[in-house]
């Protein structure tokens, strides 16, 4: 055979296939894949053409050579039908296909090596985070969990192990005390993120591919030298042509992949945690992991930082002693987050950052940061969820900075009033009206039990009115009897206590003499008054009422009717059994699979008698008229049956 012929055979063979696969996929009527039908296809034509010359001639139709021995007529029919059965061959290779390995299941050549490239990735991981388990510890205390007080320690030192990714992960589950026991998030506290500078070339190659240009020629100066570097991100100082000052926070150029195979193993070990330990079953650690993974993805969407900044600069800007950066929108990308740079000394440098203030600023700024605080959690309901003393600056004019807003937290009205009015019955020792706040503002069980968590509540309720500031563990308690009672606080709320408590601190470093508790303690009532006053309630009664007369425009027509059809005694109640779109097409797909089952038995049945009859005209010694009608009515059967089995199992998928 010439290369022509081959060619116009493999050419004319595959168009074929391809008319062959397209009636094998409507016959079926599934969702099957074109590669695997068409290779099926294929093949069912360079085997089932050999194969039908050999039972034609088994079957007596013709001779080796090709030449017929019988009538043409009988010739066609029979090629007709066992090219119905090579067919049929090819539908039950499909059908075991789709049965054994459904479509979608094996992926295409470009996924599998996307595939092959992350398991390595991932195995390396693995390799990586299994030997820092057991060089720390943490295999033996697993069982115990977080009861244990070993588990803290060995957690945290395998998360400071295991890179980047697990430190922010860490420090994250540090912050957690409505979920882990204080030993364990004082352990995780302990992380810390900073890191060896990228070097510069990356750094510039990261914001090229961002802002389209080289740092030289977007700034009119740029620092090489990082002023900070942690582990997922580093800031440069810079100045803009128009003179004015900025900070340039890029993202590590690997920071996104190791991120995205960090959480993946996060979340499968998760998964298999909770499959061996029930205190990993108790705490949700699959939920946990997946919500831990969210966080660290948005983290690294610095447009979700910058619209942050933007809130929180909305939120405080009826406070003039409050300055929040501003974003540069222009240059300022996923990657890439450019801002005003702020001159000042954090307050976590302790005394050297006040030294410059006044006793009585000191004072007036601290009264400034517990009114911004109160108001923007209770009243505006966006806050900042990560105010730690790191990320308040005293500037060089006396202000307050407020950095790093990755971290918001948002609540909505409802939960705003909830959260209030539960803060102010802790603090006014009233366990049965904080009881009934919780129940309404979280996630509480079925089964819970009111009254034993009313008497375990109130006994903290009353050991905190002792407290005079809000420390670590001012909370704790709290969360604790929460877990005990599998009460799930929303993560905006647990954030919310959160900020409370880390504020404190710095509240203390301004001024010792402040106290964010007793603060709380005397603004609270004024907060729910102005979360209840008239023109705010009048707004939402005024919505409430809108939809009310909406529904009673419509009464008076409705009630006519009914009182009509009650007066002519034809008031009837009718039901319709399959109103639904989705229960017709249910029971549309039933009945057709029931009757091409019904149809596809009889078939068969038939096939076979006739088969086992062997009766009817002769047309050639080996067959008869009424064995070529069964073998045609068999195809029919099977047929009909494979569509049935494929429909079904790719239902139950």
């Amino acid at each position: 055979m010439g290369v022509v012929e081959w060619v116009y055979t493999v050419v004319t063979s595959l168009v074929l296939a391809a008319g062959l696969g397209a009636v094998i996929r409507r016959i079926l009527g599934a969702r099957v894949g074109w590669l695997r039908t068409l290779l099926v296809a294929w093949t069912a034509l360079l085997v089932g053409i050999p194969v039908t010359g050999k039972l034609a001639v088994a079957a007596g139709v013709g001779t080796e050579s090709g030449r017929l021995t019988t009538s043409q007529g009988t010739a066609v029919a029979f090629l007709l039908v066992s090219c119905l059965w090579v067919f049929a061959a090819a539908l039950a290779v499909v059908m075991l296909l789709e049965v054994l390995l459904p479509s979608g299941t094996v992926p295409g050549p470009r996924e599998a090596f996307g595939r092959f490239r992350s398991w390595l990735r991932r195995t390396r991981r693995y390799l990586q985070i299994g030997r820092a388990a057991t060089g720390s510890g943490l295999g033996a205390v697993l069982r115990g969990g977080p009861g244990s007080a070993s588990f803290g320690p060995a957690l945290a030192s395998v998360f400071n192990r295991s890179g980047v990714t697990f430190v922010k992960l860490g420090q994250i589950l540090a912050t957690r005390d409505d979920l882990l026991p204080a030993d364990t998030t004082r352990a995780l506290a302990t992380l810390q993120s900073d890191a060896d500078p990228e070097p510069y070339d990356a750094v510039a190659a990261t914001i090229e591919a961002d802002l389209g240009d080289r740092p030289e020629a977007l700034f009119a100066a740029f620092d090489t030298e990082p002023l900070a570097a942690a582990s997922v991100a580093q800031v440069h100082t810079a100045t803009l042509h128009d003179g004015r000052e900025v900070v340039v926070k890029v993202q590590r150029s690997k920071a996104r992949r190791q991120v995205e195979v960090d959480t993946d193993i996060l979340v499968r070990l998760a998964r298999t945690a909770e499959q061996r330990w029930p205190w990993a079953r108790d705490l949700g650690v699959s939920r946990l992991a997946a919500g831990l993974a969210q966080s660290l993805r948005e983290e690294l969407d610095y447009r979700i930082e910058a619209g942050n900044t933007a809130a929180g600069a909305a939120a405080l800007r009826e406070r003039p002693d409050l300055v929040v950066p501003a974003v540069d929108a222009a240059l300022s990308t996923r990657r890439v987050l450019v801002m005003d740079r702020l001159h000042g000394v954090p307050l976590s440098a302790g005394e050297p950052a006040v030294a410059g203030l006044t006793p009585q600023r000191r004072v007036e700024l601290a009264d400034t940061l517990i009114a911004a605080l109160l108001d923007t959690v209770f009243v505006a309901g966006v806050f900042h969820a990560d105010l730690h003393p790191g990320n308040i600056l005293v500037l060089d004019d006396g202000r307050i900075g407020l950095l790093d807003f990755g971290a918001v937290g948002v609540l909505d009205s409802e939960t705003r009033q909830l959260l209030a009015l539960l803060l102010f019955a802790i603090l006014s020792d009233d366990a049965v009206s904080a009881v009934d706040a919780l129940t309404l503002a979280f996630d509480v069980p079925d089964d819970l039990d009111v009254p034993q968590l009313r008497r375990e509540l109130g006994r903290e309720i009353a050991a905190l009115q002792l407290q005079t500031t809000i420390g670590g563990d001012t909370f704790a308690r709290i969360f604790v009897v929460l877990r005990r009672h599998r009460i799930g606080v929303p993560g905006d709320v647990a954030a919310a206590f959160r900020t409370l408590t880390s504020v404190e601190a710095a509240i203390t470093l301004l001024d010792p003499g402040s106290s964010l508790l007793r603060s709380a303690r005397a603004q609270l009532p004024s907060l729910l008054r102005r979360l209840a006053e008239p023109k705010r309630v009048a707004a939402q009664a005024v919505s409430q009422a809108g939809v009310v007369a909406a529904i009673a425009r419509r009464l008076p027509e409705r009630v006519e009717h009914l009182t009509s059809a009650l007066g002519d005694g034809t008031f009837t109640v009718r039901t319709r059994a399959f109103g639904d779109a989705e229960d017709r097409a249910w029971l549309r797909d039933q009945v057709n699979n029931g009757l091409a089952a019904a149809f596809g038995i009889t078939a068969c049945i038939l096939a076979v008698v006739l088969g086992l009859h062997g009766g009817g005209p002769r047309l050639t010694d080996e067959l008869s008229l009424f064995g070529l009608l069964g073998l045609a009515l068999g195809f029919c059967g099977v047929t009909l049956a494979l569509r049935v089995v494929v429909r079904l199992f790719q239902r139950r998928e």
